[in-house]
C-alpha cells in the first residue's frame, strides 16, 4: 500500500512540474501581455484628436506602427497576448477614422438650412388650423 501512495505522489509531482506550472506560467504571460495591450490601446485612444497622431503615441512610449513597443520584452508579451486573444475572438486593431462624407445634398447650396430638417416633409395645415375663410 505504501508503494502505491509513493507512486501516486511521484505522478502528482511530475504532473505539477510538467503540466500545471507551465500552464500557470502561460496564463500569467497572457495576462501580462494583455495589460501591455490595454496600455497601448488607451494611449492610441487618448491621441485620437491630436494633430500628429504618431508623435503623440510615441510620446506615451509606444510606436504607431506594427511592432508597437520599442523594447523587446513588451513586444514579445504583447504579441503573445494578441496571438492568444485573437484566437479567442478579441480584436486589437485600431481602425483609422474615415473622413466624414456628406452624401445628402438636399440643402441646394443653402448652408444655413439643416439637412435633417429638409428631409422631414412639411405637413399640410389641418381644418382647425386654417385661417378663417372670407365671405
Amino acid at each position: 500500500m505504501k508503494e502505491k501512495i509513493e507512486l501516486l505522489a511521484r505522478l502528482l509531482k511530475k504532473m505539477l512540474l510538467l503540466f500545471i506550472f507551465p500552464l500557470v506560467l502561460l496564463i500569467f504571460f497572457f495576462v501580462l501581455g494583455e495589460q501591455f495591450e490595454v496600455g497601448r490601446l488607451s494611449a492610441v485612444a487618448s491621441c485620437e484628436g491630436s494633430i500628429n497622431n504618431a508623435a503623440c503615441i510615441r510620446s506615451k512610449g509606444y510606436l504607431a506602427t506594427s511592432p508597437y513597443y520599442p523594447d523587446l520584452t513588451r513586444r514579445y508579451f504583447g504579441s503573445y497576448a494578441r496571438m492568444i486573444g485573437g484566437d479567442l475572438g478579441a480584436s486589437y486593431r485600431v481602425e483609422p477614422q474615415l473622413p466624414a462624407l456628406n452624401l445628402n445634398k438636399t440643402t441646394d447650396g443653402n448652408p444655413d438650412e439643416d439637412p435633417e430638417d429638409a428631409e422631414e416633409p412639411k405637413a399640410a395645415p389641418t381644418k382647425d388650423k386654417l385661417p378663417p375663410a372670407k365671405k
